[in-house]
């Protein structure tokens, strides 16, 4: 399990039972966002309650950086699919015949696609994920900063978004820890 303290973004939506803490990536472009379940069996009902327009309402509700313990474990995800019948589907057939002018992919002639598979990979956050840091000077201290632990010990859902313009990449879950 990867542990890390620093300055989280959080959100929570009481509606959807999730709260939600933002991993910014390196450069500042993307972030991972982990959507963890206030219960055990939280996954399947937030998989099913999940829209886009309260999606985007707890996205928009991440607070300023706070404080955070983050417990995460290490995981690696790989998905592939074979996009072959959705082209077809879509009307793309002479792609996959004798038919097809691929020239602009290669110069060599009866170029024919047999293929077409869409692979996605999400890797240990850690490893592409640079922390936020702040030095600060205090004079006078009336109480302890407040540190909130952010432990994900159950199945939960993570997306990976693009900042400008605001896009989700890829969604996926979790279910075995």
């Amino acid at each position: 399990m990867m542990y890390q303290q620093s300055d989280y973004k959080m959100s929570r939506s009481d509606d959807l039972e999730v709260t939600a803490l933002e991993i910014p990536y390196r450069g500042g472009k993307t972030s991972m966002v982990v959507l963890l379940p206030d219960s055990v069996e939280g996954l399947s009902k937030l998989e099913d309650s999940l829209t886009t327009s309260n999606l985007s309402d707890l996205l928009k509700n991440f607070r300023n950086g706070s404080d955070v313990e983050l417990y995460l474990p290490k995981f690696k995800l790989e998905q592939a699919i074979d996009l072959k019948e959705t082209m077809k589907a879509m009307g793309i057939k002479d792609f996959f015949t004798a038919a097809a002018d691929l020239r602009g992919i290669s110069d060599k002639r009866n170029l024919v696609a047999s293929e077409v598979i869409h692979k996605a990979f999400v890797g240990d956050p850690n490893s592409a994920t640079e922390a936020a840091a702040a030095t600060a000077v205090v004079m006078m201290c009336y109480s302890l900063p407040m540190t909130t632990r952010f432990v994900v010990d159950r199945p939960f859902m993570f997306l990976i978004r693009s900042l400008d313009p605001e896009l989700v990449l890829f969604m996926g879950s979790v279910r075995q820890l």
